[in-house]
Parts: structure tokens; C-alpha cells; sequence
């Protein structure tokens, strides 16, 4: 009779969190007070916690032997070499034109006005 491979039970940790969606949800809909909420939630993220303790020592054994496991197999690597611009064309990968905007990741932002005119408010009412 040939040996069966112990494994994990993986589904049982997978069960964990949609019971600790479900207790919260749960918890939500309770009429405590703030404090009673705050002890729910502390009580459900121990019971997670303890869940998870157990099923890793019930499994513990079979995640042992994975561990053990020598893998073997073949890597390939795929080098790409670089892209590189003519020495007169140095700039980053992402430019913007002196006349956009500057500051992108500030928090205030600069406009360049290039070929702009300015009109007085009567200038604008004649027009």
C-alpha cells in the first residue's frame, strides 16, 4: 500500500476569515456601548488568534514535512538588457515639457503662462 503524503488542511485556516468578516458584521449590528464594542472586537480578534494557533498545531506535523521537502527544478533567467538613449538625449522616463505643470508631487502647484495675454475687465467687455 503506497503512503499518503500528509498536507495541510489548508480550507480550515481559509474558513478564518470570512468567520471574522462575519463576527464583525455581527458586531456591527449589536446595541452596545462604544466600550462593549471595543471588548467584542478585542474577543473576536482572540478567537481568530486562537483558531489560527490550533490549526497550526493540529497541522503542524504536515507543515513540518513540507518544509523538508527538498524542490527541484530548472530556473531559467532571461536577461534584458537596458535601454539606453544617445548621450545628447539624457532624461528620465517620464518628462513633462517646461511649460506643464510643476510640482506634481507637491502641495501646491505652479502654472507656466507662455504666450499669455492679459486683458483688463474693460478691454473684455469691449470685445
Amino acid at each position: 500500500m503506497a503512503s499518503k503524503e500528509i498536507r495541510p488542511k489548508w480550507w480550515q485556516l481559509y474558513l478564518t476569515f470570512p468567520l471574522l468578516l462575519a463576527l464583525f458584521a455581527i458586531d456591527g449590528r449589536l446595541k452596545i456601548s462604544t466600550r462593549g464594542h471595543q471588548i467584542v472586537q478585542i474577543g473576536i480578534i482572540l478567537i481568530v488568534f486562537g483558531l489560527i494557533r490550533q490549526w497550526l498545531k493540529a497541522n503542524s506535523s504536515a507543515l513540518s514535512n513540507m518544509d523538508k521537502r527538498q524542490f527541484s527544478g530548472k530556473v531559467t533567467v532571461i536577461e534584458i538588457p537596458s535601454y539606453s538613449l544617445p548621450e545628447n538625449e539624457k532624461q528620465g522616463m517620464f518628462h513633462l515639457p517646461d511649460s506643464e505643470i510643476k510640482g506634481m508631487l507637491d502641495n501646491t502647484f505652479e502654472m507656466d503662462y507662455i504666450d499669455a495675454e492679459s486683458f483688463t475687465v474693460e478691454e473684455n467687455r469691449r470685445n
